[in-house]
């Protein structure tokens, strides 16, 4: 019980549990549609190529992403999230009204990628940023793993409904596309309940977009440590998710099943990921962050290379709960990590740079499937888990070279150390521990915390940022 206690803490703060909720659900409706992409795509074309293609409107992260990181860093987060709740709820519907009238094209899905991945660059970075105003520094890492386990409980949710509803009850992709958008009706109430709307930049200390676009950049890139778990995430997504890029095929070409079954493989992905993140939710701010991180890689790329020599669907069914685990896991660690070392009045701007490894998933999803149509599924996979392999090793040498540059002042890092290295052990030190609205930052330190998604050198002169009260 003490045990779930620490897992859970975060959860026990008010604002953050109703943010939480909504995160689950509107990332659930995110997570199914982009699971139904790739397999709409293949039932019109037997490609897969065309699958990768699909998907590659998720390049719009690429190009928007770093807006997304300044208006969030700017802005009160409220009115953004509302705002990109409601957008992806139109662009769901239209696009199910397309494949439910047989009109639905590649191109057309590529559009609709594009548009769901141009507003998740606000939504995740808002997102994220709200959760530093949200709870205490300690609870931070706490708070971000659950953040990342409620992306991998919708993992779990939206291939179940898919599951379900397409291929239990025969329901075509597109009414699954409408049912998708009705997760927006409880979405929408839950946000509109968050007391306050979350700080702002004053207008006085806001500098040109570019300008703080292109510090956040310098912000990570100037941090060995920062930099390197931003340049691994990117490589665990474009790898972790070329998975769901050739699953389809694979199934069909491979195996002889129907390219829908790619959704029994999700479910089984998102139901491994909730165990191994309830568990990782209660370690990810001690001393066994890094090991883990590292032996989560090693999963990944085993559980790639055991879907590629998977002789029968059966055993393929077994081993993606590997891989599945696998990628939930790093992701989650390394995110968590990479938050916890950034100071707060960076958090967006890092968060998008980082959620921008979606982008260059977007733009490599293609490749895959070109190089899957030329040598064959199974033989991309083995070349997917030896870039795992490669990119980890890499990442270990990074570490080891890193390992005693002590945390930055003003990060939640920084803060568990100070404690001693550990967070608040149950609920009830949690809600002690509860953040007032946030002020101004103490001139005698930086802001309490930092964060999708990297070291900056301030201009000279620039002045602290300030932070008004969150208004009730």
């Amino acid at each position: 019980m003490n045990r779930l206690r620490v897992t859970f803490a975060s959860l026990s703060l008010r604002e953050y549990r109703l943010l939480w909720s909504g995160s689950l659900l509107a990332t659930t409706a995110f997570m199914t549609t982009f699971i139904l992409v790739p397999i709409v795509a293949f039932e019109i074309t037997g490609s897969y190529a065309a699958s990768g293609i699909a998907q590659a409107g998720m390049v719009s992260q690429l190009l928007f992403g770093p807006f997304g990181g300044v208006i969030a860093d700017r802005y009160a987060k409220k009115p953004l999230v509302l705002g990109s709740q409601i957008i992806p709820c139109g662009i769901i519907v239209v696009t199910g009204i397309l494949i439910v009238t047989d009109m639905i094209t590649i191109p057309m899905l590529f559009a609709s990628t594009f548009l769901m991945g141009a507003t998740f660059s606000l939504m995740g970075p808002a997102r994220q940023s709200w959760v530093v105003e949200l709870v205490p520094p300690r609870l931070l890492p706490n708070a971000v793993a659950l953040q990342n386990m409620s992306i991998n409980v919708a993992a779990l949710l939206g291939p179940m409904m898919a599951s379900i509803l397409v291929l239990s009850m025969g329901l075509n992709s597109g009414v699954l596309y409408l049912l998708v958008a009705a997760l927006f009706v409880v979405v929408l109430p839950l946000t509109l309940m968050i007391r306050g709307s979350g700080a702002a930049t004053p207008v006085d200390q806001r500098k040109a977009v570019f300008t703080e676009m292109a510090a956040g950049l310098r912000y990570i890139v100037s941090r060995p440590q920062l930099r390197s778990l931003w340049l691994f995430f990117i490589l665990i997504v474009v790898t972790g998710f070329a998975l769901q890029t050739l699953i389809p095929g694979l199934l069909n070409q491979e195996f002889g099943r129907s390219e829908q079954e790619a959704t029994v493989v999700a479910l089984i992905w998102g139901a491994t990921s909730i165990p191994i993140n309830l568990a990782l939710a209660g370690l990810v701010g001690g001393r066994f962050a890094w090991p883990l991180l590292f032996i989560s890689a090693i999963a990944l790329a085993g559980g790639i290379w055991l879907t590629a020599a998977a002789p029968g669907y059966a055993i393929l069914l077994i081993v993606s709960a590997v891989a599945g685990g696998g990628r939930s896991a790093v992701m989650l660690l390394n995110q968590t990590i990479l938050m916890s070392n950034t100071r707060s009045d960076y958090f967006g701007r890092v968060i998008s740079w980082v959620f921008m490894a979606f982008g260059v998933q977007g733009i490599l999803a293609p490749v895959w499937g070109i190089v899957a149509d030329s040598i064959g599924g199974r033989e991309t996979l083995y070349i997917v888990g030896l870039v795992v392999v490669v990119g980890t090793g890499l990442m270990a040498v990074s570490r080891f070279r890193t390992r005693h540059i002590p945390p930055e002042s003003g990060t939640a890092a920084a803060s568990i150390e100070a404690f001693g290295g550990d967070q608040p052990h149950d609920a009830e030190s949690a809600e002690s521990a509860q953040p007032q609205p946030r002020l101004a930052p103490s001139p005698a330190v930086s802001p309490l915390f930092a964060a999708r998604l990297a070291p900056v050198v301030l201009m000279e002169g620039q002045k602290p940022r300030q932070v008004g009260p969150i208004a009730n």
